[in-house]
């Protein structure tokens, strides 16, 4: 991966923009069903206050208690339109949970994927996911039994108390303790995703498992990350909200772009962690890799054994003697060489001539 020297925020950062044709595509999607989600019951308000002084609070500012009374005035009838918000609301979530595999596959391979391998990664680890969220119901579920005992305590306890605000503040613990153990279940389960797709796990338990020991050996560094992120997503979600409050319902064009800003910001939020999560997972791997892998022995080498030219005899075959090797001529001892005859010069005469 090109960002492993970078820390987890930036280098989820630098990921999701690198990647940053999925953030516009997801938040197309995210914009035509919420147009289909609500634009029925804008029909319905348009006809109901368009030329009603009921809707004159509305035109100059935002105002939460006329739109309660809209509610349930039975010639408005605003609560049925919900369903379509709901609906589409759904849609969108199960598209999310659908193209989440082909965003961590994106994310894992640092390259765009064409259309049909974005899609095929989405394909595969769809079902392997809804496991996943079909899992991660048991400690949402355990978190929010503990925030409703937090705050019923916060009730209890602001009941009782002098201040009329001491109740209040303690809702408010309650919401925040509240945010920060879902926070910490979001993470586990992220991690569980980006580790599916990593090593192509099937059995969601094991994975669960393993997730779960993997984010508690780093879980401060982990949950920082997230916390930050989630803390830009709330802020920017309250600015947006106290802009969009303040403006008046004319300013149509002005309200669209804050919502849909709001919206983006949610959205990129999100990718972000799953980038983040994606480059700090790959860090993590690549680390007990290069510490843990055992090292590789080689067998000792043996030198082969001499090929024996006699073919083996068959059972039931006739015995073949092999044929006797050629006999070896006799060594034969080197004949010293003579010495050259001396000559003996000229015949001397005898004596007594």
């Amino acid at each position: 991966m090109t960002h492993d020297n970078k820390g987890g925020l930036s280098s989820g950062f630098a990921l999701l923009w690198s990647r940053q044709g999925v953030l516009w595509w997801i938040f197309a999607v995210n914009l035509v069903c919420g147009a289909l989600g609500t634009v029925p019951g804008f029909l319905r308000l348009k006809h109901a206050l368009g030329h009603s002084l009921a809707g004159q609070p509305l035109t100059n500012r935002f105002d939460l208690g006329m739109l309660a009374e809209l509610f349930r005035l039975p010639d408005v009838t605003l609560l049925r339109y919900t369903t379509n918000s709901y609906l589409f609301a759904f849609v969108f979530f199960l598209f999310m949970l659908f193209v989440t595999g082909g965003i961590l596959e994106s994310y894992r391979a640092d390259r765009r994927l064409t259309t049909g391998e974005f899609f095929t990664a989405s394909g595969a680890f769809f079902w392997r996911f809804v496991r996943l969220l079909l899992l991660s119901i048991i400690p949402f579920v355990i978190v929010s039994m503990i925030y409703q005992a937090l705050d019923k305590a916060a009730d209890r306890i602001g009941e009782r108390a002098i201040a009329d605000q001491v109740g209040i503040f303690l809702g408010w613990g309650a919401m925040l303790v509240f945010l920060l153990l879902a926070l910490a279940v979001r993470l586990w389960f992220d991690i569980a995703q980006v580790r599916a797709v990593a090593h192509n796990e099937r059995r969601m338990w094991r994975n669960v498992w393993s997730a779960w020991r993997i984010t508690r050996h780093d879980f401060g560094r982990l949950y920082g990350m997230y916390f930050v992120i989630a803390l830009v997503a709330w802020i920017t979600l309250a600015v947006g909200l106290v802009i969009w409050a303040e403006l008046p319902a004319t300013a149509t064009g002005a309200v669209f772009v804050i919502l849909e800003l709001i919206m983006f910001a949610q959205i990129a939020a999100r990718l972000w962690q799953l980038a983040s999560a994606t480059s700090w997972y790959q860090q993590h791997d690549e680390m007990l890799s290069s510490v843990a892998e055992p090292a590789i022995l080689m067998p000792a080498v043996m030198a082969p054994a001499e090929a024996d030219p006699t073919p083996p005899i068959e059972e039931g075959a006739l015995a073949i003697e092999p044929a006797s090797p050629p006999p070896q001529l006799a060594q034969v001892e080197p004949v010293p060489e003579r010495e050259p005859p001396r000559d003996p010069g000229p015949e001397l005469p005898p004596a007594d001539a």
